[in-house]
């Protein structure tokens, strides 16, 4: 899919494609997560830590990429994109029934978006043109 293709896509819909691909680069983080957490002594001491780790990573890629795929609105689409993944991130974790209390939750999803946006802003920033 080229890049003026996904100009062409509505909001939601290149929002939601961001989304996807925060999805698979959140897999492959947590499959890099697990292979060092296997060659740990104990492979469980960490556990939580890396999926936090995962998380913030994912919600920062997820509005970085969202911005700099499209030309128009950049920033939007990166927060769009951002909140879709975060959507997506507290329904599963209310579906699979997460150990954790709704001050937590409260706080990693501040710290999801804060770092979404700040994603968005790297992402959406125009690059320097050189003066010949």
């Amino acid at each position: 899919m080229s890049k003026r293709m996904l100009n062409k896509l509505p909001l939601t819909a290149a929002a939601a494609l961001t989304a996807a691909f925060g999805c698979l680069f959140a897999l492959l983080l947590c499959l890099l997560f697990a292979f060092a957490a296997s060659a740990a002594e104990d492979p469980t001491a960490h556990l939580s830590l890396y999926g936090e780790i995962a998380f913030g990573l994912s919600m920062l890629f997820c509005g970085f990429v969202g911005a700099r795929l499209c030309d128009g609105e950049r920033f939007l689409r990166g927060i769009l994109a951002g909140a879709f993944l975060l959507l997506l991130a507290v329904a599963g974790s209310f579906a699979f029934g997460g150990e954790g209390s709704f001050a937590k939750i409260a706080v990693l999803c501040s710290i999801g978006a804060f770092l979404c946006c700040g994603g968005a802003i790297l992402g959406a920033k125009e690059p320097k043109r050189k003066r010949h």
